[in-house]
């Protein structure tokens, strides 16, 4: 009888350590691990409550993300950091009146391209081409641009255009815009000041 007494006592206590390891409210009962329920629903901004992590549909509206870039907008360019040698080259280009009418009548040389299509593809592929070679000559330095040249290739081809209009008065009325846009540049004058055809039509 004695051999098997610690035998005994050792399962005893083994079974002593388990119940302490893994008994309710020890180890082995439920986790009381913080989940995200147990999150605080509400945090202060700006001095309105707002739902957070229980509640995400209950927080911040798209309203809410309009009105707070509206009140707080992007500081100008060049206010965070002084621009580089490139960007202001870029800006200088974009600030000439050739640039600004290449930047107003590109999109009118494409729908006159659009306008023509039907009738005559070839011309209507002109029309596109015309509006890539200003664009081209736009990123030119100043003293490479031909300026005047480039404005006599533009009025050729409205020109052109312009005698398959047949009484089109939509497509009149862009050439002449055109047409008005490039001679404010050879006049040393704003050719964003040129009344567009929609402006024109408002006018009468």
């Amino acid at each position: 009888m004695k051999k098997w007494l610690p035998y005994v006592v050792a399962a005893v206590l083994g079974i002593g350590v388990a119940v302490l390891a893994f008994g309710p409210g020890l180890g082995g009962g439920p986790s009381t691990a913080t989940t995200a329920g147990d999150l605080p629903e509400k945090l202060e901004d700006g001095g309105r409550s707002v739902r957070t992590i229980n509640n995400p549909g209950q927080g911040r509206t798209a309203e809410d993300v309009v009105a707070d870039a509206r009140a707080n907008p992007l500081p100008p360019p060049g206010t965070l950091r002084p621009q580089n040698k490139a960007e202001i080259e870029h800006a200088a280009r974009l600030a000439r009146p050739f640039n600004q009418h290449h930047a107003y009548v590109g999109a009118f040389w494409n729908r006159a391209a659009q306008l023509v299509g039907k009738e005559n593809p070839d011309l209507a592929k002109e029309c596109g081409a015309m509006g890539r070679y200003l664009r081209d000559q736009g990123n030119l330095p100043d003293d490479s641009i031909d300026i005047s040249g480039t404005i006599a290739k533009e009025k050729s081809l409205a020109d052109k255009v312009r005698a398959t209009a047949a009484g089109n008065t939509e497509l009149i009325g862009i050439l002449d815009y055109i047409e008005e846009s490039g001679q404010a540049v050879l006049d040393g004058k704003d050719p964003t000041t040129v009344l567009k055809p929609s402006q024109k039509a408002a006018g009468q």
